[in-house]
């Protein structure tokens, strides 16, 4: 999820202040291992002739992995994609391939913030004009009511903003302001004070979680009513796994770090099958199939239609939550039978060669990446460390969706908890709402499949979303393994203040990803590429694939 996923997976920086290296210039660096990187797969042909940059409609085959279209509730990479081009925050990214795509520019605000006390305060002004797709004025309040609607309507990202002053006790009450944003719809100013300096706060501030919506928007799911955009697109419709239409905001006006988009229209369908998705492209139906292309068709594919395919790598790690709450995974000897049960090379082998083994939380292409080699594949071990927690025979479910990806890793699991003494089954939910389903702890999923793709390239947000115990929602929660490790908490609540990326703080980050593995908390297992596939009409020469949001369609063209 985000950041997760159901497929197979520089600047116009102006100055902050508050002294040291400003938030901008950290992000960028960071990104430079973490962007998402891509290649052709094939031969292919080498296309002449002009593009089409403004165009009637692109025409798109979406998988089932869309979670919500409410910016308040959208955790999944399908969902994000969709939205980002529809509800802009005070900041944004650059809508660039590589590395310069990690770098925050403004959006809504006028400029960076202007960033005081020692890191905790921020001041940004909206930009004069700016109107919502209905036509009423977007104001600088429209920002704070979006975060109390957050807390009202048990967001997933909630706990992204805590830090700032008074979020908590809104939290608990439900009522009043939060005292850390003031915000002025005469001057447009919005000030948001901290209760201590956030070195990734002007990255959460780009999220589509703080996107202003009108006030009195409810504080309900709100995706086949969609909310009004502030961006180039607007939903006009989303029929939840039918399909979904975006089309021009006739009332948003374009930046320099903000372009108009080229297709005036956007029209997605969404079928469950790789198969089916691909043949439609082929046949001409669609422009663009979002789904991972099928293992028995992926050479033809490379060998006929090179120029129109793209694999790319971004952050992410497929993993087995183990829900420390509920036996028998309250156990750590169970845990960590489960990850010398997994012959990760075995299991990785079976996402034909998009995939590559780990025992890691964080993906390779981080900085901070430290590769952990703790639980060789061991099925004797295993078996052992189940007979000694008296686990034997203890009945297991493991929980998927029904996309593929998630398919083969269950069924796989299943099997290997059957060969060490457990009695397991598989249940599986449709892939729109799985994530809801194992986040809710009335649930009470013992184990199953889960994977992130970062909602910034920052370790702050692997460790503090997924592992930090202070984190855990009774709804909509993303620690799926409910991990709460006081030395990991404190951990991370001291590295997520530091200011600056140094190797030092590096270090503790990689030390982190240890103590993960030492707790057995996760079963990390691979790390995935992805597919872009084209129609014939499309030019491929506008193809941006962005480092957090993967492919642009407010960019592609037409020949």
């Amino acid at each position: 999820m985000s950041l997760l996923a159901g497929g197979v997976a520089l600047a116009t920086a102006g100055c902050l202040g508050g002294g040291g290296e400003s938030e901008v210039a950290q992000t960028t660096a960071a990104a430079r291992t973490t962007a998402a990187s891509v290649t052709t797969a094939g031969p292919g042909t080498t296309r002449a002739g002009k593009a089409s940059k403004r165009f009637a409609n692109f025409r798109v085959i979406y998988n089932t992995g869309i979670d919500f279209l409410d910016p308040g509730l959208s955790y999944t990479v399908e969902g994000r994609r969709i939205l980002w081009n529809v509800y802009l925050g005070l900041l944004g990214y650059r809508h660039v391939s590589g590395p310069a795509g990690a770098t925050l520019v403004p959006a809504l605000a006028e400029g960076l913030p202007r960033i005081s006390s020692g890191g905790r305060v921020y001041e940004l002004t909206l930009r004069k004009g700016l109107r919502y797709s209905n036509g009423e004025p977007v104001r600088a309040s429209d920002f704070e009511y979006a975060i109390k609607r957050l807390y009202l309507l048990e967001s997933p990202g909630v706990g992204l903003f805590s830090n700032i002053v008074g979020a908590e006790d809104f939290a608990t009450t439900g009522k009043g302001d939060i005292r850390g944003i003031q915000a002025n719809d005469a001057t447009r100013k919005i000030t948001i004070t901290l209760t201590k300096p956030q070195g990734t706060f002007g990255n959460i501030l780009a999220t589509t979680f703080a996107a202003p919506v009108p006030a009195g928007t409810p504080a309900t799911d709100q995706s086949t009513h969609p909310i009004p955009a502030t961006g180039p697109y607007a939903i006009q419709s989303y029929r939840p796994n039918v399909s979904f239409a975006l089309t021009r905001n006739r009332h948003f006006a374009p930046t320099p770090t903000v372009p108009r988009g080229n297709p005036d229209r956007i029209t997605g369908t969404i079928v469950d099958s790789d198969s089916a998705a691909l043949q439609r492209v082929l046949e001409g139906k669609a422009d663009y199939d979002l789904h991972p292309i099928p293992a028995d068709r992926l050479a033809s594919v490379r060998r006929k239609y090179g120029d129109r395919l793209k694999v790319y790598t971004v952050a992410n790690t497929y993993y087995f939550f183990m829900n420390t709450r509920v036996p028998p995974f309250d156990k750590l000897e169970v845990r960590q039978a489960v990850n010398n049960a997994i012959d990760r090379r075995a299991l990785a082998s079976q996402y034909s060669g998009f995939a590559t083994p780990t025992e890691n939380v964080l993906p390779p292409t981080y900085p901070q990446y430290r590769r952990i080699d703790r639980y060789p594949h061991d099925l004797a071990r295993a078996k052992r460390l189940i007979e000694a927690a008296g686990a034997a025979g203890a009945r297991v479910t493991v929980w998927g969706n029904d996309r593929e990806t998630s398919q083969t890793a269950i069924t796989y699991l299943r099997d290997v908890l059957n060969s060490i003494g457990l009695r397991a089954s598989v249940k599986t939910s449709g892939a729109a709402v799985y994530w809801t389903t194992i986040g809710d702890q009335a649930t009470r999923a013992q184990i199953g499949f889960a994977n992130w793709y970062h909602d910034y390239p920052h370790p702050t947000n692997w460790f503090d979303v997924l592992l930090n115990g202070e984190r855990i929602t009774q709804r909509y929660n993303n620690n799926y393994s409910n991990a709460d490790v006081p030395a990991i908490n404190r951990k991370i609540d001291q590295l997520k203040t530091e200011p600056k990326l140094s190797a030092e703080v590096n270090a503790g980050w990689a030390q982190l990803d240890r103590m993960v593995a030492e707790n057995a908390l996760w079963a990390p297992y691979a790390n995935l590429r992805s597919t872009d596939f084209f129609g014939a009409r499309v030019d491929t020469r506008c193809y941006v694939n962005h480092v957090l949001y993967e492919f642009d369609f407010s960019q592609i063209c037409l020949e």
